[in-house]
């Protein structure tokens, strides 16, 4: 009996730790994921502080690196598929990131670059989502992820609402409405990787 009882204990203190194991790994991720939207946010400022422009919208990004890259309009938006892809390139070429590749994170998925991917969220956005054809629109997070991913980009602070604030979370391209966030609430009863996040730059 009493050995019985020591194997039930120390399998119970060997779950407990793989338990544990799994928050902690899950944790750094979204660390890691906080740590690129900022990385990315902080290189569109320097760009925009140093060119006048926005990357992937600038219009003179052939005189500043090459007749080989492609310029961008200059309308202070960056859509199309050939400003989405020169974002990162200029990026690259300005310095402030080490490849011109469309880069992956923690949870996957990659990051991509959309202009208003709501009404009520105008202007440019990095979105972080499951590839889905040639966007990055696709569900990657759970809305617990989601919820964890936006209560450390807060700071604890209030706006924990999924569409207030510095991070951003919506439904994934092609799932069904409320089951990343129902009733202006991030839906925990889900457990599917159905949410995709966004910040404004």
């Amino acid at each position: 009996m009493i050995e019985l009882a020591i194997v039930l204990m120390v399998m119970g203190i060997i779950a407990g730790a793989v338990f544990k194991g799994q928050d902690l790994l899950e944790a750094a991720k979204v660390r890691a994921v906080l740590n690129d939207f900022n990385r990315f946010k902080t290189a569109v400022i320097h760009y925009h502080e140093t060119y006048g422009a926005l990357p992937g919208d600038d219009p003179h990004a052939s005189y500043h690196f090459g007749s080989d890259v492609a310029n961008g309009n200059g309308d202070g938006i960056v859509a199309g598929d050939s400003e989405e892809r020169g974002f990162w390139v200029h990026l690259f070429k300005a310095g402030y990131i080490s490849s011109d590749k469309i880069p992956s994170s923690k949870f996957g998925g990659r990051y991509g670059v959309v202009s208003n991917p709501t009404d009520q969220m105008p202007g440019n956005w990095l979105q972080l989502g499951k590839e889905n054809g040639a966007k990055a629109n696709g569900g990657i997070f759970t809305p617990r992820q989601a919820q964890l991913l936006k209560s450390k980009a807060e700071d604890g602070g209030s706006s924990v609402s999924p569409l207030e604030g510095i991070l951003r979370v919506i439904e994934g391209a092609g799932i069904p409405a409320g089951q990343c966030i129902q009733g202006g609430h991030f839906n925990l009863s889900v457990t599917a990787p159905v949410c995709v996040v966004l910040m404004s730059f």
